[in-house]
C-alpha cells in the first residue's frame, strides 16, 4: 500500500513539473514571430512618416536597413514551412525588394510611399500563400 501511494505522490508531482516546464517554454516569443514583429513595426513607421508628411531620407534609410536586417533571416525563422522551394522563391523576391529601396533615392513622401508599396506586395504575396 505504502508503495502505491508513493508511486500516486511521484506520477502527481512529476506531471505538475512537466507542466510547469512546458509553461515556462511556451512563454518565450517564437523567433518567426519576432522577426514578423520587426517587419511590421518598420513598415509602420515608415507608413507614419508618409501619413505626416515628415518623410526624413535618413531617417527612412535607417528603417528599411533594418527591415533588411528581418528580411534576411526569414528563411532561418521560418524553414521549413511545407512548400520549402515556393517560401525560398517569395522570401529571395522580398529580399531583392529591399535590396533595390536600399539602393534607391527617395527624396520626398511619393518616392517613400513607392518603395513601401513595392516591399509590401512581396510580403502580401508570400501572406497570400503561407498565412
Amino acid at each position: 500500500m505504502r508503495y502505491f501511494a508513493m508511486l500516486l505522490i511521484g506520477l502527481f508531482t512529476g506531471s505538475l513539473g512537466a507542466v510547469a516546464a512546458m509553461s515556462a517554454l511556451k512563454s518565450d516569443v517564437p523567433y518567426n514571430d519576432a522577426i514578423m514583429v520587426v517587419m511590421k513595426h518598420q513598415m509602420g513607421a515608415m507608413h507614419g512618416m508618409h501619413e505626416s508628411g515628415k518623410c526624413d531620407a535618413t531617417e527612412a534609410n535607417h528603417r528599411i536597413a533594418l527591415l533588411g536586417a528581418a528580411a534576411s533571416d526569414v528563411d532561418a525563422a521560418f524553414l521549413p514551412v511545407g512548400d520549402d522551394a515556393k517560401f525560398k522563391e517569395l522570401s529571395g523576391k522580398l529580399r531583392q525588394a529591399v535590396a533595390s529601396a536600399q539602393a534607391s533615392e527617395r527624396s520626398d513622401c511619393a518616392a517613400l510611399k513607392k518603395t513601401m508599396g513595392d516591399i509590401g506586395q512581396h510580403c502580401k504575396a508570400c501572406h497570400d500563400v503561407f498565412r
